[in-house]
Order: C-alpha cells, then sequence, then structure tokens
C-alpha cells in the first residue's frame, strides 16, 4: 500500500483545508488504497477532524521538524498550498526519494492570479520542479504556464451530499440571509450589512447571520457598522460552526459580498440546501452560478446591486425556491466523491512513475 504525505499550511477552517478534509473522508469511506499522513505548519480548529480522517497528523513549524518529515519513506508528498510548497517543495525534490505533487487551489496567489491582481511567478517554477501539478479548475490553470502534459484538473468539489436533504425555504423560514465565511477585511461582509439595512424599512423582520470565525477585528467592526444602522439586534455574529446545516436551514438565502474568491465551498453547500445565492463577481464564481438562474452575480462593492438582488428574492419566494432548486441541481454536479477520486489517480500515477 502507498504511502503519501499531504502537506497543508495549518488544520485551521478555510477553503482549502475544508474541501481536502472532505477529501480524505471521502477516501476513508472507499476501499482503501494508500496510508494517509498530514503534515501542518500549526494546528487549529479542525485538527481533531483530521486527525480522525488520516493515519497520522504531524505539526511542525521549525525548518528542521519538517525537513525530518519530508524524508520519512513516503511514495508521494502531495503539497497543497504555495506557501508551503515554496519552502517545502524544493528541498523535496532534492532530498526526498518521494514523487512530488504540487496541488494548486484558491490559495491567495491562486485568487489573485485568477482577477489578474498579481502574478507570483516563483508559483510556476513550482509546478515545473513538481512531478505532477493538479488545478481546482480549468479557469485556474489557464492562468498559469503550467506542464501541460503533468497537469490534470480536478474540479471544485465539496461534500454536498448531507445538504441535500433540507427542505427550500417556505414562507414559515425566518426572513434571514446568512452569510457562511471566515470574518476577514477582504470579505467586505460590511456590504452586507449596509444592504440589509437599506431592506429594514420594507422587511422589518429582515435579518442577517455571519457564520465563521472571527479574527479578532472584523467582527467587532462589523458590531459597531450594525449600531450606527440601527440593526444591532437584526445581525448576528456567532461564529465558527462545525456542521452549517441548521443555519441554511433557518434562512431564506445565502449572500457573500466578498472582493477576493475561487470558487467558496460555503457557496456550493448553500446551493445543495436549495438556498438561492447572492455573490460577487470575483474569481471563478460563475464556473458554478448563472446570474438569474442560481441567483445572482453582482459587482463588489456594489452595495446598491446587492440589497436590489436580494429585494428581488426577499419579494418573491416562489423565484427564490425555484433558484435554490436549480442551485441544487447545479451543486450535485461537484460532490466531492469525484474529485477524490481524480486526486486519487493522480496520485497513484505519480508514485508509479517515481518507483519505476
Amino acid at each position: 500500500m502507498m504511502r503519501v504525505l499531504h502537506v497543508l499550511e495549518s488544520l485551521g477552517p478555510g477553503g482549502i483545508e475544508t474541501t481536502f478534509l472532505n477529501v480524505l473522508r471521502a477516501w476513508r469511506e472507499a476501499p482503501p488504497w494508500a496510508a494517509h499522513e498530514v503534515l501542518a505548519w500549526s494546528g487549529g480548529a479542525l485538527e481533531g477532524a483530521y486527525q480522525q480522517a488520516a493515519e497520522g497528523v504531524v505539526l511542525a513549524a521549525a525548518p528542521e521538524a519538517w525537513e525530518r518529515a519530508l524524508l520519512g519513506p513516503y511514495d508521494v508528498i502531495h503539497f497543497t498550498f504555495e506557501r508551503t510548497a515554496c519552502r517545502m517543495l524544493p528541498f523535496a525534490i532534492s532530498r526526498s526519494r518521494a514523487a512530488v505533487v504540487y496541488g494548486k487551489g484558491y490559495d491567495m496567489s491562486g485568487m489573485f492570479r485568477l482577477d489578474g491582481q498579481f502574478a507570483w511567478q516563483p508559483d510556476e517554477s513550482l509546478m515545473w520542479g513538481a512531478d505532477r501539478v493538479t488545478f481546482t479548475t480549468a479557469s485556474l490553470a489557464a492562468r498559469f504556464t503550467a506542464p501541460q502534459q503533468r497537469s490534470t484538473v480536478l474540479g471544485k468539489a465539496a461534500a454536498v451530499q448531507r445538504f441535500a436533504s433540507l427542505q427550500p425555504p417556505d414562507l414559515a423560514t425566518p426572513r434571514r440571509i446568512v452569510c457562511v465565511a471566515n470574518l476577514h477585511a477582504r470579505k467586505r461582509l460590511g456590504d452586507l450589512v449596509k444592504a440589509v439595512a437599506r431592506l429594514r424599512t420594507e422587511f422589518d423582520d429582515l435579518s442577517v447571520r455571519f457564520v465563521g470565525a472571527d479574527d479578532g477585528f472584523e467582527g467587532r467592526r462589523l458590531r459597531v457598522l450594525a449600531a450606527e444602522l440601527d440593526m444591532a439586534a437584526a445581525c448576528e455574529i456567532v461564529g465558527r460552526r462545525a456542521d452549517v446545516a441548521a443555519d441554511l436551514a433557518e434562512s431564506r438565502m445565502f449572500a457573500l459580498p466578498s472582493g477576493c474568491e475561487g470558487v467558496p465551498t460555503a457557496m456550493l453547500e448553500a446551493m445543495a440546501a436549495a438556498r438561492p445565492v447572492v455573490m460577487t463577481d470575483v474569481g471563478d464564481v460563475r464556473s458554478v452560478v448563472t446570474d438569474g438562474v442560481e441567483g445572482y452575480v453582482v459587482s463588489a462593492g456594489d452595495v446598491g446591486a446587492l440589497a436590489n438582488c436580494l429585494r428581488t428574492l426577499l419579494a418573491d419566494p416562489a423565484l427564490a425556491r425555484g433558484m435554490g432548486l436549480a442551485g441544487r441541481s447545479r451543486a450535485m454536479g461537484h460532490d466531492v466523491v469525484a474529485a477524490a477520486s481524480r486526486l486519487r489517480g493522480v496520485l497513484e500515477q505519480a508514485g508509479g512513475r517515481r518507483a519505476a
């Protein structure tokens, strides 16, 4: 049986970390084909879940510690984040006997590259040095000059099946908008508070709920803004949840006004829960959401457009239900099992070629 070491930056909640945890869980539910171990610089809220999903978890921030870990008897070393790859991948190539796979997802450099804001050239050097490269989407792959014969597009994936049993929203569902995201300035969450404040004169029972880890500053800033807009009681900041199904079930729709994204996992979960989504036109959101079909896509920072789309969905429950069901159908095509199978094939091919 193969031994694979998967290298992450941390075991805190985030898009890449959550997605890969779901990949490990999918492999757990299938016949075993490899022993999976995880190496990360630091722990976090997902550490317990990773310990259950993998055969071993090592936290190693000091160079001598992670160098020792990389020299273990692995068949494949799989890097999932550009900052860890930048520091560790050259060492793995030069010192380890394992095959090296670089998984390029929507880390910070990937999101900036997709939006045409910043192109970090060393990322491509890492790709050319690796035995295999994977990309989350074809749009992301097209932004890099990578070795095509060694590159594979996995597709954006999320554990969406468990949300498909939730009932679509109806008139009995609280008139609430939910936003699932880590509280960070680049998410522009204040735009959603402002948009909801504009609608409170028309829908006096309207509220917004933010679900996600707080960096210690953004939550305070949102509370201050809500108080200034006279909607302190209508703005809930509930922190991180291990399971957001209840938050989705208790909301009419999902909104994320972010200024920087790839393909948000939380968006796919909301779509699987049959909630219409209102998103900003950043990253690769349009690869999953067609404006006017599964929800709406507006320009980042356009609070007026954001409020108008939310108003339309609130005023027309039948339209919101139809968009939610269309989103559920679209989200089912992104179930994690298929992407996990494609990644398994890449890892097995890389390990087999290095052994040969």
